[in-house]
């Protein structure tokens, strides 16, 4: 079930896995990539999502370093306060933007599993 929205494409699957493709962020000012985000964290807990996969393959984020590492902990933060289980990443290959990433999971401290590769089989894994 596609959730309606403008902004950022989620998709729902009753098996409690919510897909968002992500939109290039070049499109919008920081605080509509922060709204952005938050309507992730509403539709997550709205719809007490389990297992969350995004794909972030083809999305740019053009932002200065620190603001971007403050967004995605705040993003990070919020996801710890749902009933989320599982968080899988299809990720690109420019390991240069994904070391931020990285760096933001470890200073969250994330219990949430984290997988990148084979994201959707994973989730559903036991």
């Amino acid at each position: 079930m596609i959730i309606p929205n403008p902004l950022v494409k989620l998709d729902y699957n009753p098996g409690d896995i919510l897909t968002v493709e992500w939109p290039n962020f070049n499109d919008y000012s920081v605080s509509e990539a922060i709204h952005i985000l938050n309507i992730v964290i509403e539709a997550v807990r709205y719809h007490d999502i389990k297992y969350l996969l995004t794909d972030t393959r083809n999305r740019m984020v053009d932002i200065p370093d620190a603001q971007y590492k403050e967004t995605v902990m705040k993003f990070a933060e919020d996801l710890r306060t749902t009933r989320l289980q599982r968080l899988a990443r299809v990720v690109t290959a420019n390991t240069v933007r994904e070391k931020p990433i990285n760096e933001i999971r470890e200073k969250a401290r994330l219990t949430i599993p984290f997988k990148m590769e084979e994201a959707l089989e994973w989730l559903v894994s036991e």
